[in-house]
């Protein structure tokens, strides 16, 4: 559909060369003889922009650009102008216009800002349909449980969300700790600015601190230019720290300068620059036994866990394995055109008792591969992964949820390592963890990887 401009102005030759033009370009054009039949135009009919003389008998162009921003704050307008009377035009655009044209104008230059202005107002306008996209994917309502353990949860995200201070969240991997930050962030005050994360332990060691803070022409040898790092990103909104156990003491003191001072020092740089940025920060790890071994500073900690958040594992969460993966069957089976519906009675009792030893990712991640698998609209026990088929009657797999935990966590590890031929960072990437976590568990479970 053509977008509909308007375009005002009291000398009806102007009116009807600039309808001309435009129209030449595809657009659709009502034209207005006068500011208050343009006035008028405006509050009864929409339009994608404005183009109107300012110096018009009567009602002048001023008129319908203040007009304009009232009923239509999103409606770019243009102004058209005498050469010598620019101030007037420059006074315009301090007041909302988009931009303005000059008498006796260029087809080409006018058909250019046209485009250009049209072109910032759709771009605009995705901006917009993106946040409020991004608001509903993480709307409070969208962190799903009813345990009493997730309840708690609930109960601090409420004193979060419109605090400003620090917060760390623990739990295992794959309870949602990612989730939950983005939930605090795109519903507190700062939901507008940006939501920067930072996986410290994905990126390499020497390389942390250059991508975090940046760094100056000739710092290290292959720094031929300026560079800007993600912590400036962040300003005005929030920076995500996942995996904070990671990262390397060195870097920690300068974390926590920045969380001290709110300024940073790029790498190679000698005047600090500040930043306006909420901090949270996430980890697996216990970092009170980091802090024992003298691998988590205790001032860092201390600055970061002002408010802790502990996200529960799934095996804590009684029925919420079920609850969830139900909303998982309607998420999937949305996107598959609605085919499956639903899970049969031996799934549902696989799915309360078996102890998820890779949480949510790993349920979600189970039911969008049934989905896949499925040909009729009932999820049934074929659909399910090998490791499921040692369910006992009722469905129970092991009554003991620490130690089944840690065996099917075993298990699951070295099936995936050997699928992959024992490609290490293919192997962390499919379970969602960073590598230093894989060398972990496999040195824990003595995993040949």
């Amino acid at each position: 559909m053509a977008e509909r401009i308007l375009v005002v102005d009291d000398e009806k030759s102007i009116c009807d060369a600039l309808a001309h033009v435009l129209k030449k370009a595809g657009y659709a054009v009502t034209t207005a003889f006068s500011g208050v039949e343009g006035i008028k135009l405006i509050e009864s009919m929409g339009f994608d922009l404005v183009i109107s003389d300012i110096k018009m008998e009567g009602v002048s162009g001023l008129d319908v650009l203040r007009r304009s921003l009232e009923v239509s704050p999103d409606m770019p307008v243009i102004m058209i102008t005498a050469f010598g009377s620019i101030d007037s035009a420059v006074e315009a655009v301090r007041l909302g216009a988009a931009d303005y044209i000059t008498k006796p104008f260029v087809n080409e230059d006018l058909r250019m800002r046209v485009a250009k202005t049209l072109e910032t107002r759709r771009l605009a306008a995705e901006n917009r349909e993106l946040k409020a996209q991004l608001s509903d994917k993480y709307d409070f309502s969208r962190v799903i449980g009813r345990s009493d353990a997730m309840k708690k949860v609930f109960v601090l995200l409420e004193k979060a969300i419109p605090a400003s201070s620090n917060i760390l969240i623990t739990g295992e991997t794959g309870t949602g700790k990612g989730l939950v930050a983005k939930t605090i962030h795109y519903n507190s005050p700062r939901k507008d600015r940006p939501f920067v994360a930072v996986n410290c332990g994905a990126i390499p060691e020497h390389l942390l601190e250059s991508q975090l803070f940046g760094h100056k022409r000739g710092a290290f040898t292959s720094a031929d230019r300026d560079a800007k790092g993600v912590v400036e990103g962040a300003e005005g909104g929030t920076l995500f720290l996942d995996e904070i156990g990671e990262m390397p003491l060195g870097l920690q003191v300068k974390i926590l300068k920045l969380i001290q001072d709110r300024e940073y020092l790029p790498v190679g740089g000698t005047a600090p620059v500040s930043l306006d940025a909420r901090i949270i920060a996430a980890t697996n790890q216990d970092l009170e036994k980091l802090i024992s071994e003298g691998r988590f500073r205790q001032d860092l900690y201390y600055r970061l866990n002002v408010l802790e958040i502990e996200m529960p594992p799934l095996r804590a969460r009684g029925d919420d394995s079920l609850f969830l993966a139900r909303e998982f069957v309607k998420e999937f089976g949305k996107a598959a055109g609605g085919k499956v519906t639903g899970m049969d009675k031996s799934v549902e009792r696989v799915i309360v008792n078996y102890p998820w030893p890779g949480n949510i990712r790993e349920l979600r991640n189970v039911v969008e591969r049934a989905l896949v698998l499925c040909d009729g609209c009932t999820i049934t026990s074929e659909h399910l992964p090998e490791r499921f088929s040692q369910a006992g009657p009722g469905g129970r797999i092991n009554p003991h949820l620490k130690e089944a935990h840690e065996e099917f966590e075993s298990r699951y590890i070295q099936r995936i390592c050997e699928e992959n031929a024992g490609d290490k960072e293919l192997t962390a990437k499919i379970l969602g963890i960073d590598l230093a976590t894989l060398y972990r568990k496999i040195k824990k479970y003595d995993i040949g990887c």
